[in-house]
């Protein structure tokens, strides 16, 4: 089954109605991006949005493991979980904008493995192991009677891909849309579930992709302008994933 999802920033005072808009106009789900210095909180968006829908799954596109403790990721979208009745999706990335404004790289990885574990043990109700010997427990989200909400691992390397594969229950890639490279992402997905023992089939894929339908070409690459440049802008951050040859200069 094919799912097809929007992807926008939260402004202040627009969340229902893109919310509303977007599940009025057939698409399956909404994220929206976690960037504190360019837009409004996204939990608070997402709450709002789940207020003004019905059955759009609701989603952060994406959050990152620094800007919040593990246990206040998980509070914060098991409620988005408890306003939705069960819509939620957690999107988890390196960090991006939002690391970048306030002077941090893109988080390392074995430190994003140890986050991504972290949060997945909360949002299942489990104790925690912490730093220094501390354990902790979401108490509350233990106890409730919804669904455990799902964890989207947006990845564009082989190590991060191999981490969300293991450890998340979806991946979505940040390769582009060029065919080879989605395939060899597919690849290295269902090799690393292979490798730990799991069924390569088990984690549901999916790609970040710059799409505009309409009859006119010229008029459908201006609309796309935006938000190209925008993925392209983060292509060349500070830590992000190597950019070489043409593409580096532009």
């Amino acid at each position: 089954m094919v799912d097809l999802w929007m992807l926008t920033f939260p402004m202040p005072g627009t969340a229902g109605l893109v919310a509303g808009f977007a599940e009025g106009a057939g698409w399956d789900g909404l994220v929206f991006a976690d960037t504190q210095n360019l837009a409004a909180d996204v939990y608070g968006s997402l709450c709002l949005a789940a207020a003004a829908t019905s059955n759009l799954r609701l989603g952060t596109g994406v959050t990152n493991p620094v800007t919040r403790h593990p246990a206040v990721t998980a509070s914060a979208i098991a409620t988005v979980q408890a306003a939705s009745n069960g819509r939620a999706v957690l999107g988890l990335g390196r960090g991006d904008s939002s690391l970048a404004h306030i002077g941090r790289d893109p988080e390392r990885v074995d430190a994003f493995e140890r986050y991504l574990t972290r949060v997945q043990g909360y949002l299942r109700g489990e104790t925690v192991d912490l730093d220094d010997g501390v354990t902790s427990r979401n108490e509350w989200i233990g106890a409730s009677d919804l669904p455990k909400v799902p964890v989207d691992v947006a990845a564009t390397g082989p190590r991060v891909i191999g981490i969300g594969a293991r450890l998340a229950e979806r991946v979505t890639f940040a390769v582009g849309a060029e065919p080879e490279r989605v395939a060899a992402a597919i690849a290295t997905a269902r090799r690393a579930r292979e490798e730990a023992g799991l069924d390569p089939m088990g984690v549901s894929l999916g790609a970040y992709l710059n799409v505009v339908a309409h009859p006119d070409v010229e008029l459908a690459r201006s609309m796309v302008r935006g938000g190209l440049g925008s993925f392209a802008h983060f292509s060349g951050m500070p830590g992000a994933p190597g950019v070489e040859g043409r593409d580096a200069a532009v």
